[in-house]
């Protein structure tokens, strides 16, 4: 697997790119001298280095946009979160959990916090702060008064701007013509299943995704199955999609033209294996 481009970072020693995802990593040595493990990068003094897109792609995509009900889905993976379109006011932005703490944030329209009260409420060490990219003070934000919609699992009255997500209408609306034996399907693996099936249920004709990969390890591997299955449904749609370079999101191999780097004849045509 080739290294995905990535945002401008400053890095420190022993910082480098995870050669499989491309995601920022501290190389951890055992006795000092020999290189053990990667360990993730996703704190806060990273997120400040992020940079915002350069401007002839922020002109080419504000092109495409023209004349589109267009939405941004923003998580909070590094290699593409500070590149979505905050300065363009004709593109909602949807933003998710504790990414409000970051300086890339600049701008949302509408939030996604659907996790259950122990996990929003629970206030995190230092550790889990930087090993997961987590944020004190996410409660206390989502109490505040933003007079935007967050999406949660209910809405909850010590959280003012709380609405609870419309799961049955959004479940009728996508599965109900599909069953596993006589059991009704419900297929959100993330958030980012939730954003996107609403996105659709709203009939935005495009959709930019940035700061999403589910690349790595066992919990998203389910993640990655149900947002690529929800890009399909928009696809199926009709809908334009829109991912960064490089994405990890519908990524693989062209399955049998794979190769030794030899083009693939077939009736006078060539398909390359790129």
């Amino acid at each position: 697997m080739a290294i995905r481009s990535q945002v401008p970072l400053q890095l420190d020693s022993g910082v480098t790119r995870c050669p499989t995802c491309g995601y920022p990593v501290r190389i951890i040595y055992r006795d000092g001298t020999h290189a053990d493990h990667y360990e993730p990068i996703i704190d806060h003094s990273l997120h400040k280095t992020l940079m915002p897109a350069d401007e002839e792609t922020l002109e080419k995509l504000r092109k495409l946009r023209e004349g589109k009900k267009t939405v941004a889905l923003v998580g909070m993976a590094p290699t593409s979160c500070s590149l979505a379109p905050f300065n363009d006011p004709t593109v909602e932005v949807w933003g998710l959990n504790e990414a409000h703490a970051f300086e890339w944030m600049k701008s949302w329209d509408r939030w996604f916090q659907m996790h259950k009260p122990k996990d929003f409420t629970r206030d995190l060490d230092a550790h889990r702060i930087h090993e997961r990219g987590l944020v004190k003070g996410h409660f206390d934000w989502l109490k505040q008064k933003h007079d935007k919609p967050i999406y949660m699992l209910y809405k909850y009255d010590y959280i003012p701007d709380s609405m609870e997500y419309p799961l049955v209408e959004v479940v009728e609306r996508f599965f109900g013509k599909i069953r596993k034996g006589d059991e009704k399907v419900k297929y959100f693996t993330s958030t980012f299943a939730y954003m996107l099936a609403l996105a659709l249920f709203e009939d935005f004709e495009r959709i930019e995704i940035f700061g999403f990969e589910m690349s790595g390890n066992d919990e998203y591997a389910p993640q990655k199955a149900g947002s690529e299955f929800w890009i399909g449904m928009a696809m199926g749609l009709g809908k334009e999609i829109y991912l960064p370079p490089k994405s990890q999101l519908i990524w693989g191999p062209l399955y049998g033209y794979q190769g030794a780097g030899a083009a693939n004849v077939y009736e006078g045509e060539e398909y390359d294996d790129d």
